[in-house]
């Protein structure tokens, strides 16, 4: 399964960021996680509308709702001529793989503005979550940049991927609680809820997911948490 996907990532050297770059081994995705019910040729499609819709985001390796990280230095697994760690570059052999591992994307939704979010926007300027970026344009005002985790079920295409966010996110106060929650859309270890039966339809990309359902459910979720508590009542197409 050939592919000329580079794929970066930042990474802090001797005090300076520097971009580590890598052709995606789609081929290796394909073996550590296959989809049983995809055709040959839907992999390329996922990474091809990701590469292009969301070019910062990694294909990576999840076990269950988290990310799996690296045996030797507990960094991120990434797709490098083979299964390779992104921070000590060391390969783990398939063999050192566990049976039910599932191939997931990992990366930041676009930046959401949070100044109509007074309650909200206080603590996440006094303190943002693990992994969580706020910043501040002259566009936008202030944002926070939400990391999530679209792994791809065993059954995909005929299961739909199951987008989940950080468990450090649900520690701000205004969050639901942990587990499902009919009022935010929410099912189990932070996942979303995104579709109702028979709305997934298994030519739909992970790629259209995250931009036609999971960025709504974020903005809902950021206004939930901040006091809207039926935001995720309204209507969004």
């Amino acid at each position: 399964m050939a592919t000329s996907i580079v794929q970066t990532l930042p990474k802090r050297v001797g005090g300076q960021v520097k971009h580590v770059q890598w052709l995606l081994d789609l081929d290796a995705a394909a073996a550590v996680a296959p989809c049983r019910n995809a055709k040959p040729n839907r992999l390329s499609k996922e990474a091809a509308e990701m590469a292009q819709h969301f070019p910062r985001w990694l294909l990576t390796v999840a076990r269950g709702q988290a990310l799996l990280p690296c045996p030797s230095c507990e960094g991120m697994l990434v797709f490098d001529r083979g299964v390779r760690c992104s921070q000590c570059a060391r390969e783990t052999a398939p063999s050192r793989m566990p049976k039910d591992v599932r191939l997931a994307w990992f990366g930041l939704m676009p930046p959401i503005g949070i100044d109509s979010l007074p309650r909200l926007c206080d603590r996440l300027v006094r303190k943002a979550p693990p992994r969580h970026v706020v910043g501040q344009s002259a566009s936008t005002g202030r944002y926070l940049l939400v990391p999530l985790l679209a792994t791809y079920p065993e059954s995909f295409p005929t299961d739909y991927p199951r987008v989940g966010y950080f468990p450090e996110l649900f520690a701000v106060a205004g969050m639901p609680a942990r587990g499902p929650s009919h009022a935010a859309h929410m099912l189990t270890d932070f996942v979303m809820c995104l579709f109702a039966t028979g709305q997934w339809h298994p030519e739909m990309t992970c790629r259209e997911v995250l931009q036609q359902r999971a960025y709504a459910h974020v903005v809902k979720l950021l206004n939930y948490a901040d006091g809207n508590t039926g935001s995720f009542a309204k209507v969004t197409r």
